[in-house]
């Protein structure tokens, strides 16, 4: 009997850690395209999105994706929502479509949690910056890094992919 609890046990501890590891990565939804997803995200930003109540569905759908999350705000403009949330007292930014699709979403980070490669492709750059804001972004099928450096009073923005090649740069003056 003890044998058998033992394992009911280790098997409740397993399935419990699948749930969260699941919640703290939400399935990424593959309708469309690394550019599609890019244009898309490109036009949210470049047009004044509005506050707004989601459908139910939607908000079903991000808190099944993020079932932690709290200090929940929602804007949209066209067919993107977009939802800045806290989970864990770190800040959360993802983009959905009208049908409830996760194309996006991003974490603020530590420069400590950033990948040695993707570290050292920022330093090597700019080896006189330091690093002020870094975010963890997952964007379709891959893993990018935007991070801003200082140094002064010059600051330069990075988009850096996971395998530490810089995809974009510039200087925020």
């Amino acid at each position: 009997m003890r044998e058998f609890i033992k394992k009911s046990m280790l098997s409740l501890a397993a399935v419990a850690f699948c749930l969260i590891a699941q919640a703290q990565n939400p399935i990424m939804s593959t309708t469309y395209s690394d550019a599609e997803i890019e244009q898309m995200i490109s036009a949210y930003r470049s047009n004044h999105s509005q506050d707004c109540f989601p459908p139910n569905t939607l908000q079903q759908k991000f808190m099944q994706d993020f079932p932690n999350a709290f200090d929940v705000e929602w804007e949209m403009y066209s067919n993107l929502y977009e939802v800045d949330f806290n989970i864990q007292h770190k800040d959360f930014e993802a983009f959905y479509d009208a049908k409830g699709n996760l194309i996006m979403y991003s974490r603020k980070i530590s420069h400590y949690d950033l990948p040695a490669i993707v570290k050292n492709a920022a330093s090597n750059q700019y080896p006189k910056y330091k690093f002020e804001d870094v975010k963890k972004i997952f964007r379709g099928s891959q893993v990018f890094y935007k991070i801003e450096m200082e140094y002064g009073d010059s600051e330069v923005k990075l988009i850096v992919k996971n395998d530490g090649v810089i995809q974009k740069q510039w200087f925020d003056y």
